[in-house]
């Protein structure tokens, strides 16, 4: 155990929406160590209202990025937290910390400013094939001087209330029969690494309504992020069938969404990660770059599959110089309809 209980923790992760569903288990980690502890999160005003939903977090503090660090620590010091952990430092929140006058600080050692916390935690993460969620839990213990002190396994998690389902089933009204059976397509993603070809999705989707899966009754729902609105009109070039289209979601109400879904197919993307964290399973569909991999990336918890091009591991996607380009397009229709087949019927079977 730690050398004491802390009761006021903060947590700081002001990245992206994947980066910040695979944060929320540290949070749990840090429940467990000190019940009654109250935990407060860091974050973008974007991903506050996905946060807000764990039941890990009490409450949320909205970064504002242009705020400098004696700005942001004049916020944080009224707070007067006990502990923080930097699951993802920059100088500016590190300076901030140190600032607020927050007596211990947890973050990683090879820094520039990494002599701003007290507790530095030798933790490499760029080239690692560890999963994300794995390194937020290491830096935890590891900080606080704790071995993996229970066998516990813990999994991305938020909550959707019935309220928010009801919400979101009569704003799709007219769209998608939400107590029909329903699997998602996510084709965008946050541009982060190699996409699957938007082709490739209109086949899988065309297949999947042309498919037994049409006596079952399973309608394909697209969904679009904030700027997709490209990828509709590129897939609407190569479908021969019609989904349904969902886009204008908040973060609340396309976690409400994706928890009803049978199953989500997708990029490597943050929906794809608000998915597993309403316990709906995934197919990731991920490029071979190291930083990118699906061994670091991917759907994390029991019942999810991912596939990856059969070509050799890279650390940086070179385009057209490199000679397996492009890689995406070596993973298969048919590989990817196996798998969605595969999976409604295990779904099917539990039922």
């Amino acid at each position: 155990m730690s050398d004491k209980a802390y009761k006021n923790i903060l947590l700081v992760r002001t990245d992206r929406i994947g980066d910040v569903i695979l944060s929320l288990s540290a949070a749990a980690l840090l429940k467990d160590i000190y019940p009654g502890c109250r935990i407060t999160f860091l974050a973008r005003e974007y991903t506050a209202p996905l946060i807000a939903l764990s039941k890990s977090v009490d409450a949320v503090i909205n970064d504002h990025p242009n705020l400098n660090a004696r700005g942001l620590a004049k916020i944080l010091k009224t707070h007067d937290f006990d502990l923080a952990v930097l699951l993802h430092p920059t100088g500016r929140l590190a300076w901030a910390l140190r600032l607020a006058g927050v007596p211990v600080r947890i973050g990683t050692a090879y820094r520039s400013y990494s002599l701003l916390f007290n507790r530095r935690v030798k933790q490499h993460r760029k080239f690692s094939l560890k999963h994300e969620l794995e390194h937020n839990l290491d830096l935890v213990r590891s900080g606080l001087g704790i071995e993996s002190y229970s066998e516990k396994k813990y999994l991305p998690e938020i909550s959707v209330t019935g309220e928010l389902k009801e919400q979101i089933t009569k704003k799709l009204s007219g769209k998608i029969d939400l107590s029909q059976p329903f699997i998602v397509i996510h084709p965008g993603s946050g541009g982060s690494a190699r996409d699957w070809p938007i082709q490739k999705f209109a086949d899988v989707i065309d297949r999947i309504q042309n498919s037994e899966f049409r006596i079952q009754k399973i309608k394909v729902a697209v969904t679009l992020g904030p700027g997709e609105e490209r990828i509709k009109e590129k897939l609407r070039a190569y479908l021969k069938t019609q989904p349904a289209w969902v886009s204008g979601l908040s973060l609340p109400e396309l976690a409400a969404f994706l928890s009803q879904a049978k199953l989500m197919v997708a990029n490597s993307t943050g929906p794809l990660h608000i998915a597993t964290a309403v316990t709906t399973k995934v197919i990731g569909l991920y490029c071979p770059m190291i930083p990118c991999h699906p061994k670091r990336w991917g759907p994390y918890g029991p019942g999810h599959s991912t596939l990856i091009p059969p070509v050799e591991l890279c650390r940086k996607c070179t385009d057209r110089k490199c000679p397996e380009y492009d890689c995406m397009d070596k993973v298969t229709v048919e590989e990817v309809f196996s798998k969605i087949n595969q999976s409604i019927n295990e779904n099917i079977n539990r039922e």
